[in-house]
């Protein structure tokens, strides 16, 4: 996400993939393993490699190819620089339907930037309305 002002650089949210342990498992210090595995410092990188998949752990990006490729480098900035992303259920909807459908109206010329924000805005602020009328009517 762009920097207010001039600022650098700017935010990153939080994303990709989480690894889990389901607490019915039966094979829950296996998965343990495997995700220690994975999140070794050369598995990272090895996955990188394989798949282009950016590092999770930090010091996968240090004293590795990652570190000296201008390019991805700018990733590793704006991973100092990260916020998670809203926990409310909306959140899907909006990054996976809302917020595509615009950028792909920008894309196509069928929108500018400014028109397609506020479009945007609007369609959030209506996915956001039920919420809001919770939170504002809670008896509690």
């Amino acid at each position: 996400m762009p920097a207010k002002g001039d600022k650098y650089p700017g935010l990153s949210l939080a994303g990709g993939s989480s690894l889990v342990i389901n607490r019915k498992s039966n094979y829950k210090s296996a998965a343990w393993r495997l995700i220690e595995f994975l999140s070794l410092k050369d598995s990272q990188i090895k996955f990188y490699e394989l798949v282009n998949d950016l590092p999770a752990v930090k010091n996968a990006w240090l004293s590795s190819p990652l570190d000296k490729d201008k390019f991805v480098h700018v990733f590793f900035r704006q991973f100092e620089n990260v916020k998670s992303t809203p926990k409310i259920p909306e959140w899907e909807q909006i990054v996976f339907s809302k917020l595509p459908q615009y950028v792909e109206y920008v894309v196509r010329g069928k929108m500018n930037v400014p028109e397609a924000l506020k479009y945007l805005d609007k369609d959030v602020n209506k996915i956001l309305e039920k919420r809001r009328w919770l939170l504002e009517n809670n008896d509690n």
